[in-house]
Formats: C-alpha cells, sequence, structure tokens
C-alpha cells in the first residue's frame, strides 16, 4: 500500500513528464523553512518549461488544497543546477523506474 505522500510524489512525478521527484530532506536543503514538509523538488527543468509545468500542476495543487488544506510547494531545479549539486537524483529516479516495471 502507497501512502499519501508517496501518491502525491507519484502524481507530480506523472504530470512533469516523469522527471525525478524528491521531497525536501536534509540532502537537498539543510536549512529549514515554513512548509517543508510539503515541498517537492522537481530536478532537470529546463527554465523555459517551468511555466508550463506550473500551469500542468495547478489542478492537482488546488484538488489538495481545497480537499486537504495542504498547501504542497513545488521547486524546480535545472539540469545545470541537478548536474552540479544533486546528480545523485538521477540514479536514485533510475533504479526507482527500473523497479518499477
Amino acid at each position: 500500500m502507497v501512502n499519501e505522500r508517496e501518491e502525491i510524489r507519484r502524481q507530480v512525478r506523472e504530470l512533469v513528464g516523469n522527471r525525478p521527484v524528491r521531497w525536501t530532506d536534509p540532502r537537498i536543503t539543510r536549512g529549514a523553512f515554513p512548509g517543508r514538509d510539503w515541498c517537492l523538488n522537481v530536478f532537470d527543468v529546463p527554465s523555459k518549461e517551468r511555466r508550463e509545468l506550473r500551469h500542468r500542476l495547478w489542478g492537482l495543487l488546488s484538488k489538495l488544497y481545497d480537499d486537504k488544506g495542504l498547501a504542497l510547494l513545488v521547486l524546480f531545479h535545472t539540469p545545470e543546477n541537478t548536474d552540479r549539486y544533486y546528480a545523485w537524483v538521477r540514479q536514485e529516479h533510475a533504479a526507482e523506474m527500473a523497479g518499477a516495471t
């Protein structure tokens, strides 16, 4: 059985074209900020695609807020920043996708 957080992550991953998606954790950010518990990071998103992806996510974000009072925060990381700081997410994503098939 998949828990609520993983189901939300799966839905976001599907909406953003199966890019790596991770909940914020100490490997991704060291600082605390309001909403950190419900913050997803999407990797390998070119700047020019962010607006379209926000539009794709809007329905899910609105539904989560309306149905559950959940204000999901989504942060995008460019391919260049993914290379520089988070290359490991690609390996984890590939392993996760291989295990899902």
